[in-house]
């Protein structure tokens, strides 16, 4: 049963990835309303939560690059992997739901931890599931230590709203775990957000891919395909 278990996960998580940022985008923009009433300012929570989706047709672009004759390469980007959302003791629930919503329509899978703000997570997290955000793809872990979870395996990436100080304790302590180089993305403006706001911010949640196609083989030049039949 957890073999099961795991193996569906797993692919639940690799249909969000695959699903494209445009479609994942559709699914975000109806929750915007609500996130964003969880914020305290909900208007500047909209604009910002609107901002972010906006980049959702530029993450799906693929650029066909140059390449040796008879293969064609194509550049495009995607999820990282597993990635912790957290919001620390002075995170404001804007920073925290913005990073939410980026790791999302990057695709990636998700954990979010924000044990400060215990209600506004389970709530946000009630409200992207109601819109068809999966529970395999969307999971709250405030019951558990934020140094426990930072040794989660295969912890691809770290979003942590909150101070500078505690960004680098976070940091600290991904530094001394073992397994794979886990990146950390701050967002330390508590007022302005303006992280969010760059242009290569969204690009932090995903990582470079290139897929090679030999065309020559495909093409017709048929005797390529017949050499080693013999």
């Amino acid at each position: 049963m957890a073999t099961e278990f795991k193996k569906n996960h797993a692919q639940v998580c690799e249909s969000w990835r695959l699903l494209g940022a445009v479609n994942r985008a559709a699914y975000l923009e109806t929750a915007i309303a609500e996130l964003a009433l969880l914020t305290g300012n909900a208007n500047k929570a909209k604009r910002l939560f609107s901002h972010l989706l906006s980049f959702a047709p530029k993450l799906d672009e693929v650029e066909r690059m140059t390449g040796a004759t008879g293969e064609s390469n194509d550049l495009y980007v995607t999820a990282r992997g597993k990635t912790m959302v957290i919001g620390t003791e002075s995170a404001k629930a804007m920073a925290v739901l913005g990073q939410l919503m980026a790791a999302l329509l990057t695709g990636n899978e998700v954990i979010l931890h924000c044990p400060s703000q215990d209600e506004m997570s389970a709530a946000a997290a009630k409200i992207l599931y109601k819109v068809g955000i999966s529970e395999d793809v969307l999971s709250v872990a405030n019951d558990s230590q934020t140094i426990t979870l930072l040794y989660i395996d295969r912890l691809a990436q770290v979003a942590v709203a909150g101070s500078a100080a505690e960004v680098q304790k976070i940091s600290q302590t991904l530094a001394d775990t073992d397994g794979i180089l886990t990146q950390v993305i701050a967002v330390i403006d508590m007022q302005g957000f303006t992280e969010m706001l760059t242009a290569d911010y969204l690009y932090r949640f995903v990582t470079e891919r290139v897929k090679t196609i030999n065309t020559t083989a495909i093409g017709g030049n048929a005797s390529l395909l017949e050499l080693g039949t013999d």
